[in-house]
């Protein structure tokens, strides 16, 4: 290997960030790089497939919980990423939810990484006065997708790219906010919203892998390094 080769690869490595919430492939799941136990909603499953560890949801009431922290409260640059296997688009309620930070009020939800009932998956960012700008692409179902999706601040540039292609790119005033209403069970859902015993249900009918919430604007070549011994997170599964 050639000096400047091995320059370049540790530059890759030493880019790579630590995720803030990882549901990682070995079956760990990490909050700011330590373990925690999320709450699974009946009709979750832990299975194994190519994709490592990987969660099963049935589409009913399904979903993986976490309480509201403020590791989570982006209001910077973040990015997130994930493997998903839809065998449908939307069983129940507006939306199926891959990825979500809100409480039970209606409209005001930071963020969102959710699949809407026409086949399109989008990644929305909302503020505190209910105003919300997202980008979205065709998502396909019965296949496995890497999805990436970004929003920078102070450009308001939104993100959003599958199997590593950048399909979405769009720019906004709107920034998420921070502070929930504690009174309205604030929280963090993965594969629903929230709170499994609230007025809302969106559960996904499908499964999520190797999921990422990350500070920061990153591509996926720029995840494709993350660490020896995990596949490039940009390499197309087919």
């Amino acid at each position: 290997m050639s000096v400047i080769s091995a320059i370049l690869i540790a530059a890759s490595f030493a880019q790579a960030p630590e995720p803030i919430l990882w549901l990682q492939p070995s079956g760990q799941i990490t909050l700011s790089g330590k373990p925690v136990q999320p709450t699974f909603s009946p009709g979750t499953r832990v299975i194994k497939t190519e994709r490592g560890t990987t969660y099963d949801f049935d589409g009913k009431r399904s979903g993986i919980l976490l309480p509201d922290v403020s590791a989570l409260a982006f209001t910077n640059s973040f990015t997130v990423s994930t493997w998903i296997y839809l065998r449908s688009y939307v069983n129940d309620g507006p939306g199926a939810q891959i990825l979500f930070r809100g409480d039970d009020r209606n409209g005001l939800d930071p963020y969102d990484l959710v699949i809407h009932g026409d086949g399109t998956i989008n990644f929305f960012v909302r503020d505190s006065s209910s105003r919300g700008f997202c980008v979205s692409a065709e998502m396909p179902v019965a296949k496995w997708v890497h999805v990436v999706a970004s929003w920078e601040m102070p450009t308001g540039q939104l993100n959003l790219w599958l199997n590593g292609a950048n399909v979405a790119h769009a720019t906004t005033s709107v920034q998420p906010f921070a502070v929930l209403d504690k009174g309205a069970a604030p929280g963090f859902g993965i594969g629903n919203v929230q709170n499994e015993k609230g007025p809302h249900n969106q559960p996904i009918n499908g499964q999520l892998s190797d999921v990422r919430i990350l500070r920061g604007v990153w591509t996926p070549e720029d995840l494709a390094f993350r660490k020896a011994g995990i596949p490039p997170l940009s390499t197309n599964p087919q």
